[in-house]
């Protein structure tokens, strides 16, 4: 070691880790709940059908699902279409009260209009307390 107390410092801290990782991990995914979630999640155990199954049946049912797994995401489409036209109405009658469709700080004062990093303008000139440095 050329290191001296620094990599034995070193040494320790990685031999410390590498108990860590594979202890934390065991304890973590040894938990029955997270195991069960996983075998459903990823498919771990996945037989084939039995040769007893009528085919014929098990694919209407397939098609079946599916059909209605159609039908779901059609209405879903439909219900956020008519969210964004509801939101899109809402906008227009915002900016008509508002006076006409003006940008939000057109009729702000100067200091206002600097944006979200407005506050940096004063670094780019070396001047970190400036108000305004324009």
């Amino acid at each position: 070691m050329v290191l001296g107390r620094a990599g034995l410092r070193l040494e320790a801290q990685k031999f410390a880790v590498y108990l860590l990782i594979p202890i934390t991990a065991s304890l973590a995914f040894n938990e029955p709940t997270v195991q069960k979630w996983a075998a459903d999640y990823f498919q771990f155990m996945k037989y084939p059908s039995n040769p007893k199954t009528n085919l014929k049946d098990e694919f209407e049912s397939l098609k079946k699902e599916r059909e209605e797994e159609i039908a779901w995401e059609r209405k879903m489409a439909e219900k956020r279409e008519k969210g964004r036209e509801e939101y899109r109405n809402q906008l227009k009658q915002l900016s008509a009260a508002r006076g006409g469709g003006q940008a939000a700080g057109d009729d702000a004062e100067p200091s206002q209009r600097r944006g979200w990093f407005g506050w940096m303008r004063g670094w780019r000139w070396g001047n970190i307390d400036a108000g305004d440095a324009r």
